[in-house]
C-alpha cells in the first residue's frame, strides 16, 4: 500500500501529463469515492457519472491543478462539490440524505460478524438504530472522521462548515453512540449465562 508521499508523487506526475500515474490514482481512489458517493443516494448511475466526470475534469485541467497536501482530501472534497451541484442541477437527491452511511456489509462488517458469532443480532440492531438516530450531518461527520480518517479540520472543509460546527457534529454523534454502548454494556451484564456466575 502506498503512503501519502507516494500518492503525492503520483499526483504531481499526473499533473505533468503522466497517463500511468493518472491510471494509478484512479485505481487507488475510484472505489472509495464511489462508496462515499453511494452513501449519499441510491442513484448509482448518478454517482458513477459524478466520479467519472470528476476524473475526466481532472485530466482535462491537470496542468492548472494546484499542489495539495492530501490527494484523498482533494478528491473527496471535489466529489462532494460535484454531488452538491448535481443535487441542485437535477433535483434528484433528497436534501442531505446521508442515511445510508452505515451498512452492515461494509463499515461495520467486522463488528457485524463478531455479533453474529455471539448470536446477538439484537445487539447489532440496537447499535444500528442508535446510528440511525444521528442526524445526516452527524453520520457524514462520523464517516469522514473515523472511516475515511480525515482530521476534524478536513471534515469541516469537506462538509463546507466551520471547524466548531464539525466538532459539534462529531461530539454529539459520539455522545449518542456512547450512550448506546453504555446501555448495551448493561444488557451484556444481564445476559451473562448463569453457569458463568
Amino acid at each position: 500500500m502506498l503512503n501519502n508521499t507516494a500518492h503525492l508523487v503520483l499526483w504531481n506526475a499526473f499533473r505533468k501529463g503522466d497517463k500511468e500515474a493518472f491510471r494509478q490514482l484512479y485505481g487507488l481512489y475510484a472505489k472509495d469515492l464511489l462508496t462515499y458517493g453511494r452513501r449519499a443516494t441510491h442513484d448509482d448511475l448518478l454517482i458513477e457519472d459524478c466520479v467519472h466526470d470528476l476524473f475526466i475534469e481532472l485530466w482535462q485541467s491537470r496542468a492548472n491543478l494546484s499542489d495539495t497536501d492530501s490527494v484523498k482530501f482533494y478528491l473527496f472534497k471535489s466529489l462532494r462539490n460535484k454531488i452538491n451541484h448535481a443535487r441542485v442541477r437535477e433535483d434528484r437527491f433528497e436534501s442531505s440524505d446521508f442515511s445510508g452511511l452505515l451498512h452492515p456489509t461494509d463499515d461495520f462488517q467486522i463488528e457485524h460478524q463478531l455479533i453474529e458469532q455471539e448470536g446477538e443480532q439484537q445487539v447489532f440492531s440496537q447499535l444500528r438504530k442508535s446510528f440511525e438516530l444521528l442526524t445526516p450531518r452527524q453520520q457524514e461527520a462520523i464517516n469522514l472522521r473515523f472511516y475515511q480518517h480525515f482530521s476534524n479540520e478536513e471534515v469541516a472543509q469537506i462538509m463546507g462548515v466551520n471547524y466548531q460546527s464539525a466538532c459539534r457534529f462529531i461530539y454529539a454523534a459520539l455522545k449518542t453512540l456512547r450512550e448506546a454502548v453504555r446501555i448495551l454494556s448493561v444488557f451484556w451484564c444481564c445476559y451473562i449465562p448463569t453457569f458463568l456466575i
